[in-house]
Protein backbone atom coordinates (compact mmCIF):
# COMPACT_ATOMS: atom_id res chain seq x y z
CA UNK A 1 0.00 0.00 0.00
CA UNK A 2 1.35 3.57 -0.91
CA UNK A 3 2.83 5.44 2.03
CA UNK A 4 1.26 8.94 2.49
CA UNK A 5 4.66 10.32 2.08
CA UNK A 6 5.22 8.62 -0.93
CA UNK A 7 2.26 10.29 -3.04
CA UNK A 8 2.73 13.11 -5.67
CA UNK A 9 2.35 16.37 -4.29
CA UNK A 10 -1.29 18.13 -4.75
CA UNK A 11 -1.19 19.87 -7.97
CA UNK A 12 -1.65 24.04 -7.70
CA UNK A 13 -4.87 24.33 -9.15
CA UNK A 14 -6.21 27.39 -10.53
CA UNK A 15 -8.72 29.31 -8.40
CA UNK A 16 -10.74 31.99 -9.13
CA UNK A 17 -12.52 34.59 -6.87
CA UNK A 18 -16.61 34.48 -7.97
CA UNK A 19 -17.53 37.76 -6.67
CA UNK A 20 -15.62 39.14 -9.66
CA UNK A 21 -17.51 36.91 -11.97
CA UNK A 22 -20.58 38.85 -13.82
CA UNK A 23 -23.89 37.52 -13.15
CA UNK A 24 -22.82 34.35 -11.03
CA UNK A 25 -24.58 33.75 -7.34
CA UNK A 26 -23.75 31.72 -4.68
CA UNK A 27 -26.98 30.47 -2.02
CA UNK A 28 -27.72 31.46 1.56
CA UNK A 29 -30.33 28.37 1.82
CA UNK A 30 -29.14 25.26 2.83
CA UNK A 31 -28.38 22.36 1.26
CA UNK A 32 -31.42 19.76 0.08
CA UNK A 33 -31.65 16.02 1.83
CA UNK A 34 -32.65 13.00 0.12
CA UNK A 35 -35.98 12.40 0.56
CA UNK A 36 -35.66 8.79 0.22
CA UNK A 37 -34.76 7.12 3.80
CA UNK A 38 -32.19 4.68 2.80
CA UNK A 39 -30.19 7.20 0.69
CA UNK A 40 -31.20 10.07 3.48
CA UNK A 41 -29.43 7.98 5.94
CA UNK A 42 -26.61 7.36 3.66
CA UNK A 43 -25.92 10.83 2.84
CA UNK A 44 -26.06 11.51 6.98
CA UNK A 45 -23.99 8.89 7.53
CA UNK A 46 -21.14 10.34 5.09
CA UNK A 47 -21.58 13.82 6.68
CA UNK A 48 -21.30 12.48 10.00
CA UNK A 49 -17.75 10.81 9.37
CA UNK A 50 -16.64 14.05 7.66
CA UNK A 51 -17.77 16.29 10.78
CA UNK A 52 -15.69 13.72 13.16
CA UNK A 53 -12.68 14.02 11.04
CA UNK A 54 -12.68 17.55 10.66
CA UNK A 55 -14.52 18.68 14.33
CA UNK A 56 -12.61 16.15 16.54
CA UNK A 57 -9.46 18.05 17.23
CA UNK A 58 -11.41 21.31 18.69
CA UNK A 59 -14.22 18.87 20.27
CA UNK A 60 -11.67 17.28 22.07
CA UNK A 61 -10.02 19.78 23.10
CA UNK A 62 -13.50 21.99 23.99
CA UNK A 63 -13.97 18.52 26.35
CA UNK A 64 -10.79 19.14 28.00
CA UNK A 65 -12.01 23.19 28.71
CA UNK A 66 -14.76 21.84 29.98
CA UNK A 67 -12.99 19.65 32.77
CA UNK A 68 -11.17 22.58 33.50
CA UNK A 69 -13.21 25.68 33.19
CA UNK A 70 -16.60 24.53 33.40
CA UNK A 71 -18.60 25.84 36.79
CA UNK A 72 -19.76 23.84 39.66
CA UNK A 73 -23.17 25.37 38.82
CA UNK A 74 -24.76 26.42 36.17
CA UNK A 75 -24.61 30.32 35.36
CA UNK A 76 -21.77 30.98 37.04
CA UNK A 77 -18.33 31.78 35.78
CA UNK A 78 -16.01 29.80 33.71
CA UNK A 79 -12.42 29.77 35.05
CA UNK A 80 -10.88 31.12 31.96
CA UNK A 81 -8.25 34.14 31.69
CA UNK A 82 -6.09 32.29 34.55
CA UNK A 83 -3.10 30.32 34.57
CA UNK A 84 -3.01 26.73 36.53
CA UNK A 85 0.80 26.20 37.27
CA UNK A 86 1.98 22.66 37.84
CA UNK A 87 4.75 22.90 40.75
CA UNK A 88 6.77 19.56 40.83
CA UNK A 89 7.88 17.50 37.24
CA UNK A 90 6.21 14.81 35.81
CA UNK A 91 7.17 11.51 37.22
CA UNK A 92 5.54 7.62 37.23
CA UNK A 93 2.62 9.08 38.44
CA UNK A 94 1.29 11.66 36.16
CA UNK A 95 -2.28 11.45 35.56
CA UNK A 96 -3.13 14.52 33.12
CA UNK A 97 -2.16 13.36 30.43
CA UNK A 98 0.06 10.66 28.15
CA UNK A 99 3.65 10.84 27.61
CA UNK A 100 4.13 14.17 29.45
CA UNK A 101 8.33 15.52 28.98
CA UNK A 102 10.42 15.93 31.87
CA UNK A 103 12.61 18.91 30.77
CA UNK A 104 9.65 21.17 31.38
CA UNK A 105 6.97 22.58 34.33
CA UNK A 106 4.01 22.65 32.63
CA UNK A 107 1.56 25.26 33.16
CA UNK A 108 -2.13 25.54 31.24
CA UNK A 109 -4.97 28.42 30.55
CA UNK A 110 -7.56 29.02 28.19
CA UNK A 111 -8.22 32.02 26.89
CA UNK A 112 -11.46 33.83 26.50
CA UNK A 113 -11.91 36.63 23.83
CA UNK A 114 -14.82 36.88 23.53
CA UNK A 115 -15.34 40.07 25.74
CA UNK A 116 -12.36 41.22 24.23
CA UNK A 117 -8.32 41.18 24.40
CA UNK A 118 -6.30 40.01 27.13
CA UNK A 119 -2.90 41.08 28.04
CA UNK A 120 0.13 38.41 28.49
CA UNK A 121 2.89 39.79 30.94
CA UNK A 122 6.15 37.88 30.45
CA UNK A 123 8.88 37.91 33.41
CA UNK A 124 12.64 37.51 32.01
CA UNK A 125 13.82 34.11 31.22
CA UNK A 126 17.27 34.47 30.55
CA UNK A 127 19.09 31.42 28.56
CA UNK A 128 16.20 28.86 29.70
CA UNK A 129 13.86 27.73 27.05
CA UNK A 130 10.25 28.73 27.35
CA UNK A 131 7.65 29.04 24.78
CA UNK A 132 3.67 29.77 25.11
CA UNK A 133 2.38 27.36 22.85
CA UNK A 134 -1.09 29.14 21.64
CA UNK A 135 -3.78 26.33 20.33
CA UNK A 136 -6.95 27.56 18.51
CA UNK A 137 -10.06 25.86 18.60
CA UNK A 138 -9.48 23.62 15.74
CA UNK A 139 -5.33 22.80 17.25
CA UNK A 140 -3.35 24.97 14.83
CA UNK A 141 -0.69 26.24 16.77
CA UNK A 142 1.37 29.09 17.31
CA UNK A 143 4.01 30.16 19.94
CA UNK A 144 5.52 33.28 21.85
CA UNK A 145 9.04 31.43 22.57
CA UNK A 146 12.59 32.04 23.01
CA UNK A 147 12.50 30.79 19.16
CA UNK A 148 10.44 33.71 18.24
CA UNK A 149 10.59 36.22 20.39
CA UNK A 150 13.21 37.86 22.79
CA UNK A 151 13.48 35.88 26.10
CA UNK A 152 11.14 38.93 27.61
CA UNK A 153 10.34 40.47 30.27
CA UNK A 154 7.70 41.90 27.40
CA UNK A 155 3.65 42.73 27.43
CA UNK A 156 1.60 41.05 24.40
CA UNK A 157 -2.10 42.26 23.57
CA UNK A 158 -3.61 38.86 22.33
CA UNK A 159 -6.51 39.89 19.57
CA UNK A 160 -8.21 38.57 17.30
CA UNK A 161 -7.63 38.93 13.51
CA UNK A 162 -10.07 42.04 13.09
CA UNK A 163 -9.36 43.86 16.12
CA UNK A 164 -8.23 47.61 16.02
CA UNK A 165 -7.48 49.65 18.22
CA UNK A 166 -4.91 51.61 20.05
CA UNK A 167 -1.72 49.54 21.99
CA UNK A 168 1.35 51.51 24.40
CA UNK A 169 4.37 51.51 22.40
CA UNK A 170 5.86 48.87 25.09
CA UNK A 171 3.09 46.31 24.63
CA UNK A 172 3.30 44.02 20.92
CA UNK A 173 0.23 42.36 19.42
CA UNK A 174 -0.02 38.92 18.88
CA UNK A 175 -3.66 38.24 16.75
CA UNK A 176 -4.91 34.42 17.50
CA UNK A 177 -7.38 33.03 15.55
CA UNK A 178 -10.33 32.18 17.50
CA UNK A 179 -11.86 33.47 21.06
CA UNK A 180 -11.07 30.17 22.70
CA UNK A 181 -7.52 29.84 22.59
CA UNK A 182 -5.71 27.13 24.61
CA UNK A 183 -1.94 28.12 26.08
CA UNK A 184 0.32 25.90 26.61
CA UNK A 185 3.24 27.10 28.78
CA UNK A 186 6.39 25.21 29.33
CA UNK A 187 9.74 26.49 31.15
CA UNK A 188 13.17 24.73 30.85
CA UNK A 189 13.98 22.99 34.55
CA UNK A 190 17.71 21.82 34.98
CA UNK A 191 17.46 19.92 37.61
CA UNK A 192 15.29 19.86 40.91
CA UNK A 193 17.42 22.32 42.17
CA UNK A 194 16.19 24.47 39.65
CA UNK A 195 12.37 24.20 41.04
CA UNK A 196 12.14 27.36 43.23
CA UNK A 197 13.35 29.54 40.19
CA UNK A 198 11.17 28.02 37.95
CA UNK A 199 8.12 28.34 40.35
CA UNK A 200 9.39 31.80 40.64
CA UNK A 201 8.89 32.69 36.59
CA UNK A 202 5.68 31.22 36.66
CA UNK A 203 4.11 33.32 39.26
CA UNK A 204 5.57 35.93 36.83
CA UNK A 205 3.05 35.05 33.94
CA UNK A 206 0.01 37.46 34.43
CA UNK A 207 -2.69 37.03 32.67
CA UNK A 208 -5.52 40.74 32.84
CA UNK A 209 -8.66 40.82 30.53
CA UNK A 210 -8.93 44.44 29.47
CA UNK A 211 -12.88 43.62 28.72
CA UNK A 212 -15.52 42.45 31.28
CA UNK A 213 -14.30 39.55 33.68
CA UNK A 214 -17.89 38.17 33.71
CA UNK A 215 -17.20 35.25 31.70
CA UNK A 216 -20.83 33.52 32.04
CA UNK A 217 -21.96 31.33 29.33
CA UNK A 218 -24.46 28.53 28.90
CA UNK A 219 -22.02 26.60 26.75
CA UNK A 220 -22.89 22.82 27.17
CA UNK A 221 -20.48 20.50 29.25
CA UNK A 222 -19.24 17.68 28.24
CA UNK A 223 -16.75 15.00 29.53
CA UNK A 224 -13.65 13.73 27.45
CA UNK A 225 -15.37 9.82 27.66
CA UNK A 226 -18.47 11.46 26.76
CA UNK A 227 -17.50 13.18 22.93
CA UNK A 228 -14.90 9.82 22.49
CA UNK A 229 -18.33 7.46 23.07
CA UNK A 230 -21.37 9.01 22.31
CA UNK A 231 -22.58 11.31 18.85
CA UNK A 232 -24.81 13.24 20.73
CA UNK A 233 -22.51 14.47 22.79
CA UNK A 234 -19.53 15.43 19.93
CA UNK A 235 -21.76 16.75 17.99
CA UNK A 236 -23.06 19.11 20.70
CA UNK A 237 -19.65 20.05 21.61
CA UNK A 238 -18.78 20.95 18.16
CA UNK A 239 -21.39 22.88 17.10
CA UNK A 240 -20.94 25.43 20.35
CA UNK A 241 -17.05 25.19 19.13
CA UNK A 242 -18.22 26.12 15.38
CA UNK A 243 -20.95 28.68 16.92
CA UNK A 244 -18.21 30.27 19.69
CA UNK A 245 -15.29 30.09 17.44
CA UNK A 246 -16.17 30.10 13.60
CA UNK A 247 -13.78 28.59 10.65
CA UNK A 248 -11.20 30.00 8.94
CA UNK A 249 -13.02 31.82 5.36
CA UNK A 250 -11.83 29.62 3.02
CA UNK A 251 -13.30 26.59 4.84
CA UNK A 252 -16.85 27.94 5.38
CA UNK A 253 -18.02 25.91 2.18
CA UNK A 254 -17.34 22.54 3.85
CA UNK A 255 -18.68 22.94 7.02
CA UNK A 256 -22.00 24.12 5.49
CA UNK A 257 -22.41 20.31 4.78
CA UNK A 258 -22.95 19.98 8.43
CA UNK A 259 -26.21 21.60 8.33
CA UNK A 260 -27.32 18.04 7.56
CA UNK A 261 -26.84 17.32 10.99
CA UNK A 262 -28.08 20.00 12.31
CA UNK A 263 -24.51 21.87 13.45
CA UNK A 264 -24.56 25.73 12.77
CA UNK A 265 -27.93 26.04 11.26
CA UNK A 266 -29.81 28.75 13.32
CA UNK A 267 -30.55 26.80 16.60
CA UNK A 268 -28.17 24.89 18.78
CA UNK A 269 -27.83 21.48 18.06
CA UNK A 270 -30.30 19.14 19.96
CA UNK A 271 -30.54 15.20 18.78
CA UNK A 272 -34.30 15.24 18.44
CA UNK A 273 -34.35 17.75 15.76
CA UNK A 274 -32.94 14.52 13.39
CA UNK A 275 -35.03 12.12 12.15
CA UNK A 276 -34.74 8.39 12.69
CA UNK A 277 -32.75 8.03 9.16
CA UNK A 278 -30.96 10.54 9.92
CA UNK A 279 -30.34 9.29 13.54
CA UNK A 280 -29.14 6.20 12.43
CA UNK A 281 -26.86 7.26 9.62
CA UNK A 282 -25.07 9.61 12.37
CA UNK A 283 -24.61 7.04 14.90
CA UNK A 284 -22.90 5.13 12.07
CA UNK A 285 -21.08 7.38 10.64
CA UNK A 286 -19.99 8.28 14.01
CA UNK A 287 -18.56 4.87 14.58
CA UNK A 288 -16.96 4.69 11.14
CA UNK A 289 -15.15 7.52 11.90
CA UNK A 290 -13.64 6.40 15.32
CA UNK A 291 -12.55 3.21 13.31
CA UNK A 292 -10.81 5.24 10.74
CA UNK A 293 -8.72 7.25 13.10
CA UNK A 294 -7.78 3.98 15.00
CA UNK A 295 -6.44 2.21 12.15
CA UNK A 296 -5.01 5.41 11.11
CA UNK A 297 -2.60 5.60 13.61
CA UNK A 298 0.55 4.58 12.01
CA UNK A 299 -0.23 7.49 9.45
CA UNK A 300 0.67 9.73 11.94
CA UNK A 301 4.59 9.18 11.26
CA UNK A 302 6.96 8.74 9.04
CA UNK A 303 9.25 5.49 9.64
CA UNK A 304 13.83 5.89 9.26
CA UNK A 305 15.23 3.37 8.51
CA UNK A 306 16.68 3.22 11.64
CA UNK A 307 13.08 1.89 12.95
CA UNK A 308 12.42 5.42 14.64
CA UNK A 309 8.95 7.38 13.45
CA UNK A 310 9.35 10.90 12.58
CA UNK A 311 5.68 12.64 13.82
CA UNK A 312 4.64 14.78 10.59
CA UNK A 313 3.25 18.37 11.01
CA UNK A 314 2.36 18.71 14.55
CA UNK A 315 0.39 21.80 14.80
CA UNK A 316 0.37 22.62 11.57
CA UNK A 317 -1.88 20.48 9.22
CA UNK A 318 -3.73 23.60 7.06
CA UNK A 319 -6.81 21.44 5.38
CA UNK A 320 -4.87 18.21 5.94
CA UNK A 321 -8.30 17.46 8.54
CA UNK A 322 -7.98 13.96 8.34
CA UNK A 323 -4.14 13.86 9.75
CA UNK A 324 -4.96 16.62 12.09
CA UNK A 325 -7.59 14.26 12.97
CA UNK A 326 -5.20 11.50 14.29
CA UNK A 327 -2.99 13.70 15.31
CA UNK A 328 -5.05 14.83 17.95
CA UNK A 329 -6.66 11.25 18.44
CA UNK A 330 -3.74 9.67 19.95
CA UNK A 331 -2.74 13.07 21.70
CA UNK A 332 -3.54 16.50 22.05
CA UNK A 333 -1.48 19.82 22.50
CA UNK A 334 1.24 19.27 19.40
CA UNK A 335 3.64 22.05 19.01
CA UNK A 336 4.86 23.06 15.34
CA UNK A 337 8.23 21.25 14.66
CA UNK A 338 9.99 23.77 14.46
CA UNK A 339 9.67 24.23 18.26
CA UNK A 340 9.56 21.06 19.10
CA UNK A 341 10.58 17.98 16.55
CA UNK A 342 10.33 14.45 18.02
CA UNK A 343 10.81 10.84 17.08
CA UNK A 344 9.36 7.62 18.97
CA UNK A 345 10.58 3.65 18.81
CA UNK A 346 8.63 0.79 20.04
CA UNK A 347 11.57 -1.68 18.49
CA UNK A 348 15.30 -2.14 18.32
CA UNK A 349 17.20 -2.20 15.32
CA UNK A 350 16.01 -5.37 14.12
CA UNK A 351 12.53 -4.56 14.72
CA UNK A 352 11.78 -6.69 17.25
CA UNK A 353 9.73 -4.79 20.33
CA UNK A 354 11.97 -2.88 23.21
CA UNK A 355 11.76 -5.00 26.68
CA UNK A 356 14.12 -4.75 29.35
CA UNK A 357 12.91 -8.69 30.19
CA UNK A 358 14.86 -9.69 26.92
CA UNK A 359 17.46 -7.63 26.13
CA UNK A 360 19.99 -4.76 27.27
CA UNK A 361 20.49 -2.22 24.78
CA UNK A 362 22.53 1.03 23.50
CA UNK A 363 22.11 3.65 21.15
CA UNK A 364 25.29 5.90 20.29
CA UNK A 365 24.67 9.30 18.91
CA UNK A 366 27.29 10.65 17.01
CA UNK A 367 26.22 13.38 16.43
CA UNK A 368 23.95 14.30 19.20
CA UNK A 369 20.65 15.63 18.00
CA UNK A 370 20.94 18.38 16.56
CA UNK A 371 19.20 21.80 18.59
CA UNK A 372 19.72 25.23 19.23
CA UNK A 373 17.66 25.06 22.58
CA UNK A 374 18.12 21.22 23.92
CA UNK A 375 17.33 17.70 23.18
CA UNK A 376 16.20 15.04 25.64
CA UNK A 377 15.25 10.48 25.17
CA UNK A 378 12.83 9.53 27.70
CA UNK A 379 11.64 6.69 28.43
CA UNK A 380 8.10 4.94 28.83
CA UNK A 381 5.92 1.97 29.50
CA UNK A 382 4.62 1.00 26.43
CA UNK A 383 1.27 -0.28 27.60
CA UNK A 384 0.29 2.90 29.19
CA UNK A 385 2.26 5.94 27.95
CA UNK A 386 3.55 7.09 31.63
CA UNK A 387 7.10 7.23 33.18
CA UNK A 388 8.49 4.06 34.48
CA UNK A 389 8.93 4.49 38.03
CA UNK A 390 13.14 4.39 37.67
CA UNK A 391 15.85 3.91 40.24
CA UNK A 392 16.94 7.07 41.24
CA UNK A 393 13.54 8.80 39.76
CA UNK A 394 15.82 8.18 35.95
CA UNK A 395 13.45 9.07 33.50
CA UNK A 396 15.92 10.45 30.62
CA UNK A 397 18.99 11.89 29.30
CA UNK A 398 19.05 15.20 27.85
CA UNK A 399 21.62 17.62 27.01
CA UNK A 400 20.94 19.63 30.19
CA UNK A 401 21.76 16.57 32.15
CA UNK A 402 25.12 17.44 34.30
CA UNK A 403 26.93 14.16 34.63
CA UNK A 404 26.75 12.75 30.54
CA UNK A 405 29.78 11.35 29.42
CA UNK A 406 31.12 12.05 26.23
CA UNK A 407 33.09 10.28 23.72
CA UNK A 408 34.65 13.02 21.23
CA UNK A 409 31.56 14.24 20.78
CA UNK A 410 29.32 11.51 20.37
CA UNK A 411 27.13 10.01 23.47
CA UNK A 412 26.46 6.27 24.20
CA UNK A 413 23.88 5.77 26.25
CA UNK A 414 22.74 1.90 28.02
CA UNK A 415 19.35 1.34 28.51
CA UNK A 416 18.76 -1.99 31.07
CA UNK A 417 17.24 -3.23 34.17
CA UNK A 418 19.77 -3.15 36.32
CA UNK A 419 22.93 -0.64 35.67
CA UNK A 420 26.48 -2.08 35.79
CA UNK A 421 29.59 -0.56 37.68
CA UNK A 422 30.97 0.47 34.06
CA UNK A 423 27.78 1.94 32.88
CA UNK A 424 28.38 5.65 32.51
CA UNK A 425 25.53 7.27 30.90
CA UNK A 426 22.98 5.11 31.96
CA UNK A 427 18.72 4.77 31.61
CA UNK A 428 16.98 2.55 33.19
CA UNK A 429 14.00 0.43 31.68
CA UNK A 430 11.29 -1.63 33.15
CA UNK A 431 11.25 -5.87 32.96
CA UNK A 432 8.92 -5.27 30.30
CA UNK A 433 7.94 -3.73 26.95
CA UNK A 434 8.68 0.80 26.45
CA UNK A 435 9.68 2.89 24.13
CA UNK A 436 11.65 5.82 23.54
CA UNK A 437 10.82 9.44 22.34
CA UNK A 438 13.64 11.83 21.53
CA UNK A 439 12.68 15.88 21.55
CA UNK A 440 14.83 18.55 20.05
CA UNK A 441 13.55 21.89 21.06
CA UNK A 442 14.25 24.23 18.60
CA UNK A 443 15.49 21.63 16.29
CA UNK A 444 18.22 23.06 13.64
CA UNK A 445 18.03 22.88 10.07
CA UNK A 446 18.85 19.22 9.91
CA UNK A 447 16.49 17.92 12.23
CA UNK A 448 13.72 19.51 10.09
CA UNK A 449 14.73 18.26 6.80
CA UNK A 450 15.76 14.94 8.01
CA UNK A 451 19.33 15.00 7.21
CA UNK A 452 19.46 13.83 10.86
CA UNK A 453 17.76 10.76 12.08
CA UNK A 454 18.19 9.24 15.26
CA UNK A 455 20.44 5.99 14.84
CA UNK A 456 19.49 2.44 15.28
CA UNK A 457 18.96 0.84 19.12
CA UNK A 458 21.02 -2.68 19.26
CA UNK A 459 20.92 -5.07 21.55
CA UNK A 460 24.00 -5.12 23.50
CA UNK A 461 25.50 -8.51 25.70
CA UNK A 462 28.73 -6.08 27.13
CA UNK A 463 28.51 -3.02 28.74
CA UNK A 464 30.25 0.39 28.04
CA UNK A 465 33.81 0.95 28.81
CA UNK A 466 34.73 2.42 32.57
CA UNK A 467 35.30 6.01 30.42
CA UNK A 468 32.02 6.16 28.44
CA UNK A 469 33.65 4.63 25.10
CA UNK A 470 32.47 1.49 23.23
CA UNK A 471 34.36 -1.84 23.80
Amino acid sequence: MMDLADQDRLVALRSYDVSAVTQLHGSDSMDVLPNVPEARECYVRAAMQQAVLYGLPGVYQYAVMSAQCAPASPGDRWAVNQFDHARLMADANYQQFRVPNVDTLYSNAWLDLTAGPVELELPQFGDRYYTFNFLDAHSNASNISSRTYPNGPARFLIVLPDWDGTVPSDVRVFRVSTPIMWVLLRIQVFGDSDLEKVRALQDHVQIRPLGSNDFRHDWPVVTSAEVEESWEKFLAAFDTVLRVNGVPSHESAYVRQFGALQVGVEVPFAPDRLDEFSTRGASRGFSDAMEILDKSRPLLGKKTDSGWTRVRDKGAHGTNYLARAIMNFVGLGANVVEENTSYNTYVDAEQVPLDGANANYRIRFDPTPPSRAFWSVTLYVARTGALYDAPEGRHSVASSTAELRYDQGSLTVDISTVRSPTMVNWLPCPAGEFFLVIRMYVPEEAALTGEWTPPPIHRVEDPVAPDGTLP
